[in-house]
């Protein structure tokens, strides 16, 4: 028997999230916004991660893009990585901006409503 019940229909439209060509379309934007100064591009499982290799396209994109979120990754074993800009809410796209360079502290995010001052910065990798 389904989740739904004898006779019922249950309307999963708004759940299915992006497509992937809708995804590829969200990077090309993405990689048009800072002209072409992307390392890598990653699409796929509801969003889009981009590497960018300067603090600058990365806070641009997160800015861009309205990414609440940010992870300091500097002090951890994460290899080239250090700072993750994140945000989005399914079935939306969910959006992850790495930068590999070291940043300059603090960190901003920046959060679709404007305001800076509530924003979530974390240390460390999770």
């Amino acid at each position: 028997m389904s989740a739904g019940g004898v006779g019922q229909t249950l309307d999963t439209s708004a759940e299915i999230g992006p497509t992937v060509p809708e995804l590829l379309a969200m990077a090309a934007d993405i990689i048009d916004m800072v002209s072409g100064r992307v390392v890598t591009v990653e699409v796929g499982g509801g969003g889009v991660s981009v590497h960018v290799a300067s603090q600058t396209a990365a806070e641009y994109l997160a800015w861009r893009l309205g990414l609440d979120k940010v992870l300091d990754l500097s002090a951890s074993r994460s290899g080239h990585v250090s700072a993750v800009w994140k945000g989005g809410r399914w079935p939306e796209a969910q959006f992850r901006v790495f930068c590999d360079a070291e940043p300059v502290r603090p960190l901003r995010a920046f959060p679709r409503d404007g305001r800076t001052g509530d924003t979530a910065i974390m240390s460390g990798a999770t």
